[in-house]
């Protein structure tokens, strides 16, 4: 159908007889059907001003589409959440089984008209269903509905999110044309806007609907009262589940039984300045029926309620937050308390492990603690000291200092479980307590943690008695401050046996000296001018007795001083160990070079007492990654310590055998062996010798603490074999692996 304007001009003469009719038709379709057009959308947007529900508004838009342009089909289909697939909301004039059939269609390329649009976002034509590849699918479908031709533009919102598509179809094969296009788009905007408008308005309604739950289930406390009131009109049901009246009691109450005294001027004040600036932020208290008080942060201002000028305090419950400062405050003195314990080095002993067992208690909050050593078995427990408090408190009389950990109670599981052990209620019945003797200080909590050196235990460290529970910020904060102890304590240790060393170095230089003087001043006064054959001038067993003393110091000497180079080292290594800049350089290494280096570094001293050296270094040996300069360090301690304890003219054996995943090497002496309740200890970093604490330990002389940190760097095993009297034998197993590209170059 068409729409025309017709305009006609009639030609008369000047007795006004009619002489001719001129005529003008026009084709106003287009006007006519753009004036529809804007009519139609003037319909849409006035339904959807009025709050229709958006089903109504879009069908509303598409039976005008279909008024428009006769013989179309139209439909709009909305993308769910996922933005996955389509469903229909209009779409009138479609038969039911062809929605039925396309309801819910999954979007994607290829995927009919609208889904190939939806996952494009673009405009999709089709002029021809039986034709075009993206219905082949829906081909018998579309026949059975008498469609022919679907064009698909998407519902783009203002964002450019793809919300739907707009589609029109036809009963017959039809191509677009521009004017179809536009028209398309005109109503796929039209639509985006009712969309858009009714998510806005979903939006909002699911905002006010989340606003008033948590305004209705606010955990934050509400107190609402008048300026000048001494009571509260209203409170919310925070209020009361924290306080523990009930709302009738507390509207009933004055403010200030409420507010604990202490805040009672802070609160006046705050108010004053309320009324004056609007609003104020500051800290209250609120007094619960059980007597408790709830520190709060309170922020007030003035509002309009029930007609009334008054005060909304939202006061939120800090108790957490107070308890967060208290910790920030003590984790400050924690770490002070570190750094102090690090700068002790220069104090003794006595000042180190007293200052780490008192701090131990401050900063645990606890009312007592003590320390206790470990013997080198770990089957003993030595008492080394008790708190202060625990001394002022407990009245034993023959207070024990010796516990065996076998019988030892509960504080011994700490040994036994080889963990931290918390214990909140000391008073709870348990098969592992022992009891405590008459006048023992009264226990309610107890804490007590295991000193580790590598995986051995050195020391337990308890506390006791602390006000709250004890939890996992108090064993790590007495674990630190004990391992930091013992730390200090191994370098005490071994700047004392360093400082030993030296006098006993300086001692054995100063008899050496003396003997020569001895020797040579003797020689001068009894030497005449003339030749004359010594043995007259001194008899043999003076002489013997001069030598020999000589020979002594000469040996004391040498000892001393390599005893002292050991010392050093070990000290140095123990410190780039704790400040950790032990650095190892990988690449591929042969076994076999290295070894013959380290014998090399001792083949002097291994002359010099004439031991039989006997090498099994098989040519065959495949490199394996390792650090040649710490693995040549490693063999040369290794076969240092069988030299030295070796007798003179013994047998020393270096031996490698290739295995299937790795290589072994064994270093084996002719000595005198090792005792069988020492080997267990050889690879600590410091092992127990006596067991009074002033000389308790030794340092890494041997180096085999080195050794054994060398090799696990190395991911090798290293391990001894020996008897007394049978000599020993040290193996080590260093696994073959193929280096990287970068190791090789």
């Amino acid at each position: 159908m068409r729409y025309i304007d017709d305009r006609t001009l009639i030609k008369r003469k000047e007795n006004e007889e009619i002489v001719h009719y001129q005529g003008i038709v026009l084709d106003i379709t287009e006007r006519k059907l753009a004036e529809e057009h804007i009519k139609g959308q003037n319909e849409v947007l006035e339904k959807l001003a009025s709050g229709a529900p958006l089903n109504e508004v879009l069908l509303l838009q598409v039976r005008n589409v279909e008024k428009i342009r006769a013989g179309s089909i139209c439909s709009v289909m909305l993308l769910d959440r996922k933005k996955e697939h389509l469903f229909y909301c209009v779409a009138p004039d479609l038969p039911e089984f062809y929605r039925q059939k396309t309801d819910g269609l999954e979007i994607g390329f290829g995927a009919t008209s609208f889904g190939t649009a939806a996952y494009l976002g673009k405009r999709v034509t089709v002029d021809n269903l039986m034709e075009h590849p993206y219905w082949a699918e829906y081909r018998e479908l579309t026949a059975e509905a008498g469609l022919k031709a679907c064009w698909s533009e998407p519902i783009t919102a203002s964002s450019g999110e793809v919300l739907g598509v707009f589609s029109m179809y036809y009963g017959e094969v039809r191509k677009p044309g521009k004017e179809d296009l536009d028209f398309m788009k005109a109503n796929a905007q039209l639509a985006a806007i009712a969309l858009e408008q009714k998510l806005a308005e979903e939006t909002l309604r699911e905002s006010e609907h989340k606003f008033r739950t948590i305004f209705n289930n606010i955990n934050d406390q509400l107190y609402i009262r008048e300026p000048e009131g001494k009571s509260y009109m209203e409170v919310n049901q925070a209020v009361v589940d924290r306080l523990g009246y009930n709302k009738e009691e507390i509207l009933k109450m004055e403010a200030e039984e409420i507010i604990p005294a202490e805040y009672w001027d802070s609160v006046r004040e705050n108010l004053k300045k309320i009324q004056s600036e609007g609003s104020r932020i500051y800290e209250a208290g609120a007094t619960c029926k059980d007597g408790t008080i709830v520190p709060l942060e309170v922020s007030a201002r003035i509002i309009d309620y029930d007609g009334k000028k008054t005060i909304l305090s939202v006061a939120r419950d800090i108790t957490e937050r107070k308890k967060a400062e208290a910790a920030r405050v003590l984790n400050a003195a924690r770490l002070e308390a570190l750094v102090k314990l690090n700068q002790m080095a220069g104090a003794s002993l006595k000042e180190i492990t007293d200052f780490a067992r008192e701090e131990a208690v401050r900063l645990t909050g606890s009312k007592l603690g003590y320390l206790a050593f470990m013997d080198a078995y770990e089957t003993t427990l030595i008492m080394h000291s008790w708190s202060k408090s625990t001394m002022e408190e407990c009245s034993i009389e023959d207070k024990r200092f010796i516990y065996p950990i076998k019988t030892t109670g509960l504080w011994g599981e700490a040994v036994r479980q080889r963990k931290p052990i918390i214990t909140n209620d000391y008073t709870t019945p348990s098969s592992l307590k022992k009891g405590y003797p008459k006048d023992h200080v009264h226990l309610t909590r107890h804490l007590n943690v295991p000193v580790f050196d590598g995986d051995r235990i050195v020391a337990v460290a308890g506390v006791g008695n602390k006000d709250e529970p004890y939890d996992k910020s108090d064993v790590r904060q007495l674990t630190l401050l004990m391992q930091g102890m013992w730390q200090l304590i191994q370098r005490k240790q071994l700047e004392d046996a360093l400082e030993t060393y030296s006098e006993d170095l300086s001692k054995a230089s100063d008899e050496l000296r003396s003997l020569n003087r001895i020797k040579a001043e003797f020689m001068a006064e009894s030497l005449p001018q003339v030749r004359l054959d010594y043995e007259e001038l001194i008899d043999f067993e003076t002489w013997e007795t001069i030598e020999d003393q000589q020979q002594k110091a000469i040996d004391a000497v040498v000892n001393n001083s390599d005893r002292l180079r050991h010392m050093v080292d070990s000290l140095v290594y123990l410190s780039q160990e704790q400040a950790g800049k032990i650095e190892y350089s990988f690449g591929e290494v042969e076994i076999k070079k290295i070894l013959s280096d380290a014998y090399l570094n001792l083949i002097l001293l291994i002359d010099e007492k004439e031991l039989k050296m006997e090498k099994n270094l098989p040519s065959s040996l495949p490199p394996i990654r390792g650090d040649k300069q710490k693995l040549t360090e490693l063999f040369t301690t290794l076969i240092s310590n069988a030299i030295k304890f070796t007798p003179h003219g013994g047998t020393l054996e270096v031996k490698t055998e290739e295995e299937e995943e790795s290589v072994h090497v064994t270093v084996k002496d002719s000595g005198t062996g090792i005792h069988k309740r020492l080997i267990p200890h050889l690879f600590n970093r410091i092992y127990q010798v006596e067991d009074s604490l002033s000389r308790r330990y030794q340092g890494l002389e041997f180096g085999l603490y080195i050794c054994k940190n060398i090799i696990s760097a190395h991911e090798g095993e290293i391990w001894v074999e020996s008897e007394e009297g049978s000599g020993t034998t040290m193996h080590v197993r260093l696994p073959k692996r193929a280096c990287k590209p970068e190791e090789k170059a």
